[in-house]
């Protein structure tokens, strides 16, 4: 294969697209050349613009970005799998990268998504875009809408194997019904008929191996190659070899529909600055509830100082009143044990000689004043005088009262002498 020259866009091999009818959801897009740059396509444009040494050095972030991926940095593996849901699909095109040995960052299940491609009976015919591991963080923008293979951007000429240069390598791909359904690299450019011719004749063999796929009928070459390489080809193979400079733009896709498809740098990016937005908008809705209740303090204070002052001032119109309405309750208050019948003298005494016994007490001397009763008697025993004691204490009336009595005086005949107390409780 003759090697192009990067400046020339005639001659180069690169994936070109015409138009952005094809995705929807993307108007820009980064698609590996044949040497070691890339090149940007955006949206409505007649070709592709400027050249970039890496995905990673695009910094426009105002329209969504589709990268397309070199088969080195994203490979497509076809899978052949019974009819499921979506959910169970996806967990057995896991299994199968799991049998496979392909695994991710810390030898976790790989970044990958799958595309149903077509039925074949009972089965379903499954592409797998697989990411390397590593992942290259030149091919790293953090902004970028989604990752794909650089040939699912494109429409591949049904039946037909295509070999394609990227980024120096010779990839080859099969695909179903013009979709990518599997590529892989297998030289660097340039190389010989004998390599070429055995990749194909492998690939052939493993792909009509799988039930439901497509036959082999040629060998579609991407770009300018050697006359005597494709005559070799043809007579090596026995299959039709055609030459297209360029693949023709995918009328059909749509990354709208596409699950996500991150290398994990960018995930991690992604994770990172949500959480920083996060904390941000907590932080300044935090700031806004700060101010509003300070705001909501202020108002509420001075509406409470405005009651305040409002008191304040009926309270020093009816101070005199209050006073003298003060000066009448204390009068009365004074008053009370003249007035109320249950604290007259009698009354109390009454109540107190009501709870004595037929005979054993004799009260000598009955003292009252306005919070304070005494007794004084005498018993026929000291039990006796404490029975009262109790009584005092558990009477409806008298309780009112706290009610004491020292230890009686025990005289010679044998009689209790005693003194009981009662001060009215607060």
């Amino acid at each position: 294969m003759t090697k192009m020259a990067a400046d020339d866009a005639t001659s180069m091999h690169r994936l070109r697209f015409k138009c952005s009818p094809m995705i929807s959801s993307a108007s820009t897009f980064l698609i590996p050349a044949a040497d070691a740059t890339w090149r940007v396509w955006r949206a409505r444009a007649s070709a592709p613009s400027e050249a970039l040494d890496a995905p990673a050095h695009y910094g426009d972030k105002s329209k969504p970005v589709v990268v397309g991926l070199p088969a080195t940095a994203c490979r497509s593996i076809s899978l052949i799998l019974p009819h499921a849901d979506h959910q169970l699909m996806g967990e057995m095109v896991a299994s199968q990268l799991e049998r496979r040995g392909l695994k991710g960052p810390g030898g976790g299940p790989p970044a990958f998504r799958w595309h149903l491609l077509g039925n074949s009976g009972p089965h379903a015919i499954v592409a797998v875009d697989v990411l390397a591991e590593p992942f290259p963080d030149e091919l790293a923008v953090t902004h970028a809408a989604s990752y794909t293979s650089a040939l699912r951007l494109v429409h591949l000429p049904p039946g037909q194997l295509i070999i394609v240069e990227e980024q120096g390598d010779l990839v080859i791909a099969a695909n179903h019904q013009g979709k990518l359904q599997h590529s892989h690299v297998f030289a660097q450019s340039p190389a010989d008929l004998e390599t070429i011719a055995q990749e194909v004749a492998l690939t052939k063999l493993a792909l009509e191996g799988q039930p439901g796929t497509t036959p082999v009928t040629g060998v579609t070459l991407i770009g300018e190659w050697d006359a005597d390489l494709v005559a070799g080809l043809r007579k090596q193979l026995g299959l039709t070899v055609q030459e297209v400079e360029r693949l023709a733009p995918s009328a059909t896709l749509d990354t709208k529909h596409w699950t996500e498809l991150l290398p994990p740098s960018v995930a991690e990016a992604r994770a990172a600055a949500a959480r920083r937005s996060k904390w941000l908008r907590l932080g300044f809705l935090g700031a806004m509830l700060y101010a509003s209740l300070i705001f909501l303090g202020v108002v509420y204070l001075r509406s409470r100082q405005e009651v305040a002052d409002a008191l304040a001032a009926d309270v020093s119109k009816t101070s005199a009143p209050a006073a003298e309405l003060r000066q009448t309750a204390e009068r009365w208050k004074a008053m009370l044990p003249a007035i109320e019948s249950k604290r007259f003298p009698l009354v109390i005494l009454d109540q107190i000689t009501a709870l004595l016994p037929p005979s054993g007490i004799v009260f000598r001397d009955f003292e009252m004043s306005l919070a304070e009763v005494e007794v004084r008697g005498e018993a026929r025993d000291a039990q006796t005088a404490f029975q009262l004691l109790e009584d005092l204490k558990k009477h409806k009336e008298l309780s009112r009262y706290d009610w004491t009595m020292p230890q009686p005086q025990i005289r010679d005949n044998k009689t209790a002498s005693f003194r009981l107390q009662g001060k009215l409780k607060p």
